[in-house]
């Protein structure tokens, strides 16, 4: 069965001339790291879709140099203002033969599809991220056959990304 992570962006300005073209903070350049790290300890992804916003670019990118998987990002307008139902369609229409699926994207379709999915409610702050046991197919995901299998809040995440002692 596929494996789909989805990651909220990680901290950013609450400012900027577009909302598009917000950049991440400092903490937000650690909760990204931090982020590509523990999915890489825990189910490197080898492929991801990432919203066209620039905190969501920016996250990916520092958490795929981090983390040190190669999974190269298609970048979708969709995924920027996307409800659900366009968040599935760009895992339908991208996905291809991918193993293991990062999304890198926006609350509030971050939790809803989480919940939609599995019936799991989690609180999705920046740069957490929650890995689902998808099913059957990417083309066909349904909450049948949809499991939470792990998620991590940025603190959790940090213990994950170090490792045992």
């Amino acid at each position: 069965m596929p494996t789909l992570l989805v990651l909220r962006h990680a901290a950013a300005q609450s400012f900027a001339g577009q909302d598009h073209a917000r950049a991440l903070t400092e903490h937000g350049r650690r909760e990204a790291e931090i982020a590509g790290r523990a999915v890489a300890a825990v189910d490197p992804p080898d492929g991801a879709l990432v919203s066209a916003a620039q905190r969501a670019r920016e996250t990916f990118a520092i958490a795929r140099d981090h983390g040190g998987f190669s999974a190269e990002a298609q970048v979708l307008d969709d995924l920027y203002g996307g409800d659900v139902a366009a968040v599935l369609a760009a895992v339908a229409a991208h996905a291809g033969t991918t193993r293991t699926l990062l999304l890198v994207g926006h609350q509030p379709w971050c939790a809803t599809l989480i919940e939609m999915l599995t019936g799991a409610r989690v609180r999705m702050d920046t740069g957490a991220v929650a890995s689902l046991q998808a099913g059957p197919s990417w083309d066909a995901l349904d909450p049948q056959w949809c499991a939470l299998q792990w998620f991590g809040a940025p603190r959790t995440l940090a213990a994950v990304a170090r490792g045992p002692r």
